[in-house]
């Protein structure tokens, strides 16, 4: 009896300390938000001795999908010129905590946890020990929701006091196969705003939108729609209007894709288009509504 207790109770200690513990649903959910490549533009900071126009972060699922693996990097003209950073963020079972690890090309290290504010809200404190032994402690502020990643970092002072350094505002780039230019139009340099929207009202089109006052309109047939302007474009166009124009425009830059003209990308959210112009010199207008 009293060797059935004891093997009873042997069994019971070896599940309780190795029963599977499980990472928290936020860290979960921040990770898999994460993975992908994120762009964001650099024109606040660019200068001399930092030329880069934009910088990009890849992120990818560790072994197990357990832990996510990143790189930064600049870019100038959509083209990376360089890792500077390389990080690993995981969840430290011993302490219980969320993790982010990152290591400079200069062997800088740093290392520190990262923690839920609230919903979609992370804060992260790391300390740094670089090559010389000098340590110095920084903090990162991140809002990740819907394919948008806000996040700013700051100087921890030797007071404790958080000094601001820089805001950056990162949109997520789809696969090429997932990129959805929404509905096709074209868009035509009129002479006459009234004169051609009677034309294709003929052929059995109907104004949806516009302002004749403010020489445009908006016609469609069916599936067919037929954007009129006097005086706005330099020639015809060919327009898209997708749901998602700055995921775009983050795929079309990295390609190397030159920008003619852009209008409220720098927004989060709302109104933006820019233009592009194939080989052929017939531009292309990606015009989110």
């Amino acid at each position: 009896m009293k060797t059935y207790i004891t093997t009873a109770l042997i069994l019971l200690i070896t599940n309780i300390s190795f029963s599977q513990q499980k990472i928290p649903d936020w860290f979960l959910e921040n990770m898999e938000q994460s993975v992908g490549t994120w762009i964001t533009d650099n024109a606040t900071y660019q200068n001399e001795n930092e030329p880069f126009d934009q910088y990009g972060m890849d992120w990818q699922w560790g072994i197990g999908k357990q832990s996510i693996i990143g790189k930064l990097y600049g870019m100038i003209n959509g083209k990376k010129q360089g890792v500077f950073w390389e990080f690993r963020q995981y969840w430290d079972f011993d302490k219980n905590k969320g993790i982010v690890a990152q290591f400079g090309g200069d062997g800088t290290v740093g290392i520190g946890p990262m923690i839920i504010k609230e919903a979609n809200q992370t804060e992260m404190i790391q300390e740094f020990v670089s090559p010389n032994g000098n340590k110095t402690k920084h903090a990162h502020r991140s809002t990740l929701k819907d394919g948008t990643l806000t996040t700013t970092s700051y100087d921890i002072l030797e007071n404790g006091d958080w000094k601001k350094r820089r805001s950056y505002i990162w949109h997520i780039i789809k696969n090429k196969q997932d990129i959805d230019l929404g509905i096709f139009s074209i868009s035509l340099a009129v002479k006459d705003i009234k004169i051609s929207k009677n034309f294709y009202e003929k052929l059995g089109f109907s104004m949806i939108d516009g302002n004749l006052d403010q020489k445009w309109a908006i016609l469609k047939n069916g599936n067919s729609k037929i954007g009129l302007f006097q005086g706005m474009l330099p020639t015809n166009t060919i327009t898209f209007n997708p749901k998602d124009a700055r995921s775009i425009y983050n795929i079309v830059t990295k390609e190397g894709i030159s920008i003619t003209m852009s209008k409220g990308l720098e927004k989060k959210e709302g109104l933006a288009s820019f233009l592009v112009t194939d080989p052929d010199g017939n531009p292309i207008l990606i015009d989110q509504h």
